[in-house]
């Protein structure tokens, strides 16, 4: 999972603060079991990124989300009760303000869960954890680790430096040789960069270049890359958000390295795409559910886009999005399990005995019974190539599944 949580690294880059603002708060003043559940409604209220210096990239979560309730409302709800969501608070990508609105939500707006969750930084979920309110939200930050009653849209626990089998998966696949890594100097991309060492080293296949010293917003690779022409890497795997990848292309292609391939771990973006198509040309992603172009494999995924062009036709389908429609989806099937009597520990209860969640085959299965405190034995990954300017699914579909502590490369 280590690869999604770039975006934390590039708010803290931006805007210079930390996670250490958050305040615990006390017990009082939100920890009723039935605040905001009345005969007919159940309020919630989400918290996102609205504004501040990485734009509006996580307000469409709240599009997701809503479509998946408007769709259940219309159906009756759940046990006679509708779902409305309250409120929708921007924390302004801002540390202190995000500790402050996830309080908000639960003592100001009396919300029973929270839900949805898009933002860079989150030290909310640390009162939120504390506080045991139920949780839901887009799982790129190590925030969604800290308790039973937080669900990332596909798990919660999170390993920024363990070795992942997917990168040995993608480069035998590939037939790279040598690899080089490049990553920025904040936290969250320098463990990618140790993670992904880590992994290329156990299956086999020598890192010869790692620059994690690289500054956010650089606008120079040309030392880096004639390094990595030196070194002879046939493979290069990046730490770095969309500007970093298409400048480090840039480079590569002008340098001459067009044999050279890579992989983004983010990027997956119809609109960043056609922004840079010559750019995104041979690139490879991965993602952790049914590409959208796989769509006809998934009943869960063709619903989404079916629901989602009905219900938001305005809004541009991308991986937040689906991110709040997953997140929508599992808390109804709390909400269910858990029963006419609700309550907020019967709806953690309840979630917390599914083994194998995957908002109807959207996704791997998710085992919520360990994923709070440990990594899912068995990672389920899709695999995207840019091909004559477009995503296009590769090797096994929709997913390749292989145990997450493989000792040798994943032969499936």
């Amino acid at each position: 999972m280590k690869t999604k949580f770039l975006a934390v690294a590039m708010a803290m880059a931006m805007a210079g603060v930390a996670c250490s603002n958050a305040s615990s708060g006390n017990s009082s003043g939100g920890s009723g079991q039935t605040q905001g559940v009345s005969s007919t409604e159940v309020d919630v209220g989400g918290l996102a990124a609205l504004t501040g210096p990485l734009g509006d990239q996580y307000g469409p979560i709240f599009d997701g989300a809503q479509a998946y309730f408007d769709m259940i409302n219309e159906q009756g709800g759940v046990n006679g009760r509708k779902i409305k969501l309250t409120a929708k608070l921007d924390d302004a990508t801002d540390a202190t303000r995000n500790a402050s609105q996830a309080r908000a939500l639960n003592e100001q707006n009396k919300v029973f869960a929270v839900i949805p969750v898009a933002s860079p930084l989150f030290p909310g979920g640390k009162y939120l954890a504390e506080h045991n309110v139920p949780t839901f939200g887009w799982l790129i930050n190590p925030e969604w680790s800290l308790g039973p009653t937080l669900y990332g849209q596909s798990g919660s626990f999170i390993d920024f430096t363990g070795p992942s089998p997917f990168y040995g998966y993608l480069a035998k696949n590939i037939g790279a040789k040598k690899v080089a890594i490049f990553a920025y100097n904040v936290s969250q991309s320098r463990d990618c960069a140790v993670g992904a060492e880590n992994s290329f080293k156990k299956y086999g296949f020598p890192v010869v270049f790692n620059d994690s010293s690289l500054s956010f917003g650089t606008t120079s690779l040309d030392a880096d890359v004639q390094r990595v022409k030196d070194s002879g890497a046939d493979f290069v795997t990046t730490c770095m958000d969309v500007s970093g990848n298409t400048l480090l292309s840039k480079t590569l292609r002008r340098d001459g390295l067009t044999n050279v391939k890579q992989f983004w771990p983010t990027g997956y973006d119809a609109a960043a795409l056609a922004q840079f198509p010559d750019l995104y040309e041979g690139v490879y992603f991965r993602t952790s559910f049914v590409p959208f172009e796989e769509a006809s494999s998934s009943p869960g995924m063709t619903q989404f886009l079916n629901e989602m062009k009905k219900r938001k036709p305005n809004t541009k389908i991308s991986e937040v999005v689906l991110a709040g429609w997953i997140d929508a989806d599992l808390f109804v099937q709390g909400l269910k399990m858990a029963g006419k009597d609700l309550t907020r520990q019967k709806l953690v209860d309840s979630l917390n005995t599914l083994t194998d969640y995957t908002a109807n085959q959207i996704e791997g299965p998710v085992n919520w019974t360990i994923q709070h405190t440990a990594i899912n034995p068995t990672d389920c990954d899709a695999y995207i190539q840019v091909q004559h300017g477009k995503f296009t699914p590769i090797f096994k579909q929709p997913f390749v599944c292989y145990p997450h502590n493989s000792p040798t490369v994943p032969n499936v």
